[in-house]
C-alpha cells in the first residue's frame, strides 16, 4: 500500500522538491495575512504551477543517487528499542513501539501526528509511541530550532511536557525567520518550562549536539524522509518499517502483523 502522501525528502538524500498538492500546516499565528490582489494571484498560480518551493521545476521525486542508502527494510536492533533518552506516549511495556524519526515543521508529520495519537489510544496499553529527532532543515526554515525547543522542553519539564509542547508546535506554522520566534519561549512557559532555563538550554551546544546525532542516526539507518517509523515488537524484536505518512488502516495492519 502506498501511503496517503509521500513523505519529505531531505537534500542530501533525494530532490528537494515538493510533491503535488503538498499539505500546509495552520495559518502563521505570527504573521498576519497577506492581501493579494486578483492580478498577482493569477501570477502565482502561474509561478507555482511550474516551480515547487525550492524554485525547481515539480516533478515526481527522482531515485536516489547511487551513494545514498536505499530504503530501509529492517533497522539495528540497537535502535529499535526503548531507550531511556527517549520520549514515549504510553506504556513503556507495550507489546509493540512506534519510533517515529520527525520532524515538527513537516506538513506530512503534522498528518501523521494524530493517526499515532489514536493508535495508542485504540489499542489501549498495548501500543506506544516513541519520538526522535529528524529535522529536514533544508526543507523546513523553523524545523532545526523547533526541535531544540522540544529537547529542551522534555529535559526541563519532563516527558508528559514535552508531548504537550509537541502537540502544540505541530498544528502551527512559526514565523519563517526561525532566529525571531519567542513564541517558542512563549508556548514553553505556558506549559511550565522556565523562560531563562529554556533560553539557556536553546542557546547550548550540547543541545544541537544531542539533535545532530539524532539527525545521523536517522540517516544512518536508511531514513529518507519524514516521518519514518519502525515498529517494533518489544518481546521478539519483529519489526516493520513505515516510511511515511501512511493512512491509518495499514499502520494497524503492520501493527497487528507484530503480535501474532
Amino acid at each position: 500500500m502506498e501511503p496517503e502522501n509521500t513523505h519529505e525528502m531531505p537534500t542530501d538524500k533525494a530532490t528537494d522538491e515538493q510533491p503535488a498538492m503538498t499539505p500546509t500546516k495552520k495559518p502563521s499565528i505570527t504573521l498576519p495575512a497577506a492581501i493579494l490582489s486578483g492580478a498577482v494571484i493569477i501570477a502565482l498560480a502561474i509561478v507555482f504551477a511550474f516551480h515547487s518551493k525550492g524554485g525547481a521545476p515539480t516533478a515526481p521525486a527522482t531515485a536516489p543517487t547511487a551513494a545514498a542508502p536505499q530504503g530501509a527494510t529492517t533497522v539495528p536492533a540497537d535502535v529499535a528499542t526503548l531507550r531511556s533518552s527517549d520520549y514515549i506516549r504510553g506504556n513503556k511495556n507495550a507489546d509493540v513501539l512506534l519510533i517515529e524519526y520527525s520532524d515538527s515543521d513537516c506538513p506530512f508529520c503534522q498528518k501523521f501526528h494524530p493517526t499515532l495519537q489514536q493508535i495508542v489510544s485504540d489499542y489501549n496499553g498495548k501500543v506506544a509511541w516513541v519520538y526522535r529527532f529528524f529535522p529536514l532543515a533544508s526543507l523546513h526554515p523553523n524545523a532545526y530550532t523547533e526541535a531544540l525547543a522540544l529537547s529542551c522542553v522534555g529535559e526541563l519539564g519532563g516527558n508528559d511536557t514535552f508531548w504537550t509542547y509537541l502537540d502544540t508546535l505541530i498544528n502551527v506554522t512559526l514565523n519563517p525567520d526561525p532566529t525571531s520566534n519567542e513564541a517558542l519561549t512563549t508556548f514553553a512557559t505556558k506549559d511550565g518550562v522556565d523562560a531563562n532555563l529554556f533560553k539557556t538550554c536553546f542557546a547550548s551546544k550540547d543541545t544541537s549536539k544531542a539533535i545532530d546525532a539524532s539527525i545521523a542516526e536517522a540517516q544512518a539507518i536508511g531514513a529518507r524522509g519524514t516521518p519514518f517509523t519502525i515498529a517494533v515488537n518489544q518481546k521478539t524484536g519483529k519489526q516493520a518499517i513505515i516510511p511515511g505518512a501512511y493512512p491509518i488502516e495499514y499502520v494497524k495492519q503492520q501493527i497487528d502483523s507484530l503480535m501474532k
